[in-house]
């Protein structure tokens, strides 16, 4: 079983099916991890094959991603992400625009997420229950795994900033058999 993220990212099971043939290496390819390295990248595949996700902007520039968050209605309110890997801390959720425009900031100019912040990506921030569905997938046969949820935020009530995990249960209540 390949992880954390980087192993992956950086291709390790296509070098362990390329080196040790008879060996069974467990985890996505390197160009399936891009989904996971990259969330720009992930929000253009969504984009590009129709499934659905919040509107969003990918920025490689702070001066342009700031001019984009002046244009926003002072009450749209944004997630500002740290495109690359950053140990599940790289998401910031701001609530007024002038936080928005300092989330920028921290994560573009004062690269506290480091080369993960090199490129942003501010999306429309969404109300709900959020879940994960994973499948296990052979090339040819994909096998759900029940939904799960985890726990985000550091403190109760949905505040404090994102944890990077403090935990997960499933199956996932929000996760319907009509869903």
């Amino acid at each position: 079983v390949v992880g954390p993220e980087m192993p992956l990212v950086d291709g390790l099971v296509d070098e362990l099916a390329a080196a040790c043939p008879g060996v069974r290496a467990f985890g996505p390819s390197k160009a399936a991890a891009e989904l996971e390295a990259s969330k720009a990248f992930s929000k253009n595949f969504l984009k590009e094959h129709g499934i659905p996700t919040a509107k969003y902007q990918n920025f490689t520039q702070v001066d342009e991603a700031l001019k984009y968050v002046e244009s926003l209605d002072e009450n749209d309110r944004q997630v500002v992400k740290a495109s690359g890997l950053a140990a599940g801390k790289g998401v910031l959720l701001p609530e007024t625009k002038q936080e928005t425009l300092d989330a920028v900031r921290e994560i573009m100019s004062n690269k506290t997420f480091g080369a993960a912040g090199d490129t942003c990506v501010i999306e429309s921030f969404m109300i709900g229950p959020e879940a994960s569905c994973l499948a296990f997938c052979d090339g040819k046969t994909a096998v759900l795994m029940p939904a799960a949820q985890d726990h985000k935020r550091a403190l109760d009530n949905d505040e404090g900033l994102n944890t990077g995990g403090m935990g997960a249960y499933a199956p996932a209540p929000c996760v319907t058999q009509q869903l």
